[in-house]
């Protein structure tokens, strides 16, 4: 998959099928504009763009006031697993405020991605005063001679899917509604760090991960839980949460993965949620903390080992 990160690089001459959004999570919604797309291409014998910012538009009026679903990093793995032939990824920025929405279908859809079909959401917005929509896109079809193909929103369970409603189950801890709306777990990768080592001291070493204060996090608690280490994947535990056994000073992530004590401090790794088992509790020593941390191992490796769906952990 090309990968372009600035509008001034792209210059494409072959016929594009475009599909723009800003497919925070890449939900099953996205997910059918996005393979449309593609579908759609391969019949034309053309190339398949997703475009889509690197930043939360919203985050450019209201500096971190949305979470994002997926860092920049895991939306383009999970675009190109899809299968487009080309991504653009850039910064909803200044440009994108002030660009009327004839001129940004004229200069950039048209003439840097050679567009001659594009798909789009109901209700997808773009340019100036978010003028660019589906009706606007279907006044422009006899002056510009482009196909477009408009989808109706996906529901689940008689609610529209939506990037908001995906942050709140994953802020409540309903790892089933996430993973049933994004089509997979949710996951996180990030880097191991080196702590305190109190799990080691009880005969259960923890994986610490760094945070990235851009993303939503799940409810504290205890989670069953999926490791991609090294390519290889592992069970574990999973405790998000401020650690009040040990009197943690900050909100961290970390597991205790199963059949597995290597050193991996600075690696980077893959968590995936499965299900939230039970409440972060503050015990009163670190042994009756190792006694709880068996039994939640145990109950994981009963309930979730050779039990959960293979096919939704691929």
């Amino acid at each position: 998959m090309k990968v372009y990160k600035s509008l001034d690089e792209i210059n494409i001459n072959e016929s594009t099928v475009v599909t723009i959004g800003n497919f925070d999570g890449v939900h099953i919604g996205h997910q059918t504009l996005i393979k449309y797309t593609i579908d759609r291409a391969n019949s034309l014998g053309y190339k398949s763009v997703v475009f889509t910012f690197s930043n939360h538009p919203v985050n450019f009026f209201k500096p971190n006031s949305v979470k994002n679903i997926m860092s920049e990093e895991e939306k383009e793995d999970f675009i190109n697993y899809l299968g487009a032939d080309i991504l653009v990824t850039i910064p909803f920025d200044e440009y994108m405020t002030k660009i009327s929405a004839e001129e940004f279908l004229r200069e950039d859809l048209i003439g840097k991605l050679n567009m001659k079909s594009i798909v789009v959401g109901h209700d997808f917005s773009f340019a100036r005063n978010r003028e660019g929509n589906a009706r606007f896109l279907e006044d422009m079809i006899e002056k510009y001679g482009y196909e477009l193909k408009v989808f109706n929103p996906i529901k689940g369970e008689g609610q529209r899917i939506s990037s908001t409603l995906i942050r709140e189950a994953i802020e409540s801890g309903d790892m089933k509604k996430a993973k049933d709306y994004l089509g997979r777990f949710f996951l996180m990768k990030g880097k191991v760090y080196k702590s305190k080592q109190n799990g080691r001291k009880i005969g259960f070493p923890t994986a610490n991960m760094e945070i990235d204060d851009g993303r939503v996090l799940p409810r504290g608690g205890i989670y069953a839980s999926r490791v991609k280490v090294r390519d290889k994947y592992y069970y574990g535990a999973t405790n998000v949460g401020y650690n009040p056994t040990v009197k943690g000073k900050g909100y961290s992530i970390e597991t205790y993965i199963f059949d597995f004590d290597d050193n991996i401090y600075g690696e980077i790794i893959t968590f995936e949620f499965i299900e939230r088992i039970r409440d972060e509790v503050k015990f009163d020593s670190l042994e009756e903390l190792g006694k709880q941390i068996e039994k939640d191992a145990e109950y994981i490796r009963e309930n979730f080992i050779c039990k959960t769906d293979v096919n939704m952990l691929k």
